[in-house]
């Protein structure tokens, strides 16, 4: 069982600190294979989702004033042990926590933590995008991201994703899903959604051969279906209002997102099979990327009449 230590760290040049500080950059979380998660809502969600810790840092007044505090960190290391390591405690002051944090108000706690092999899928999405593959497979609607590059605006779109019950999200030259801004934007939500990463080449192709692929009709309940893929995108020019969209029996969606200012590239907009537009009030020029996603993953999610988290 893993082993815990308290560590008092003060000074900024301590290799832990500045461990800690590289991960603020993607170039130092991909050379490391870690990532930060700041405060203790978004540590405990990390660790819920099978995270492995590795440090944790905690203020050191915070540490003081709570003694379950201290228990609670070594459950957490305990939870993610999977080998004999060590795992360490560094109590430090508010003024070093500003400098390992992202955030101009410090969080009591920062840890953290190995990424996740399966967490990203960093091939061609072709392999993953067979319907009779069970790992993953297409879900009644998935989410495909191109360009986005603001944190908070994908953070808050995998938030809505995963609360609307979409946990399949395609990632095209995105903002790197573990940016501390991101993590938390998305309200822990990161840590429990399947990412693929891809091209919108490899994608496109993968989805025109799903649905040309030859599938048995239904003749058994145990055969499978042949399912249709379409993807959709929103413009203000589509003819049709999101809601008179009724997909068929058996249709995946796919809803295709762009970059914030530009949009979806006209390639990936030529694609798709379905357009529809958002009625709002003229006084109001656009809705962002964020809103528009959420506008259509609720109502995607009516489609399905599936009551998912109703008490």
């Amino acid at each position: 069982m893993t082993k815990v230590l308290f560590t008092k760290v003060i000074s900024d040049t301590n290799q832990f600190i500045k461990l800690a500080r590289s991960l603020l950059e993607k170039k130092s979380r991909d050379k490391e294979n870690l990532f930060i998660v700041e405060g203790f809502k978004l540590i405990d969600e990390a660790v819920a989702a099978d995270f492995t810790l590795k440090y944790l840092y905690i203020i050191e007044e915070e540490s003081q004033n709570n003694i379950e505090l201290n228990l609670s960190a070594q459950e957490a290391f305990k939870k993610t042990s999977t080998n004999n390591n060590v795992g360490e405690i560094f109590l430090i002051s508010e003024g070093l926590m500003k400098k390992i944090a992202s955030t101009e108000t410090p969080p009591e706690a920062l840890a953290i933590f190995f990424k996740k092999s399966d967490s990203l899928v960093n091939s061609s999405v072709e392999a993953h995008l067979v319907v009779a593959n069970p790992s993953p497979e297409l879900q009644r609607v998935n989410l495909y991201c191109e360009n986005l590059q603001d944190p908070g605006n994908l953070g808050g779109i995998i938030r809505t994703a995963l609360a609307s019950g979409c946990e399949n999200i395609f990632l095209d030259n995105c903002v790197d899903i573990y940016n501390p801004k991101l993590i938390r934007a998305s309200a822990g939500a990161v840590f429990h959604v399947k990412f693929h990463e891809t091209n919108l080449e490899e994608f496109l192709k993968s989805t025109i051969n799903l649905n040309i692929q030859e599938q048995p009709k239904i003749s058994s309940e145990h055969l499978p279906i042949q399912e249709k893929i379409t993807l959709v995108a929103t413009s203000p020019r589509a003819e049709h209002a999101y809601y008179d969209f009724k997909p068929e029996n058996h249709e995946k969606i796919i809803l295709m997102m762009g970059n914030e200012g530009k949009g979806l590239s006209e390639k990936a907009f030529s694609a798709c099979d379905t357009t529809l537009n958002i009625p709002i009030n003229p006084k109001v020029e656009s809705l962002n990327v964020l809103a528009a996603s959420t506008v259509l993953l609720f109502h995607f999610q009516s489609l399905n009449k599936r009551d998912l988290y109703r008490p």
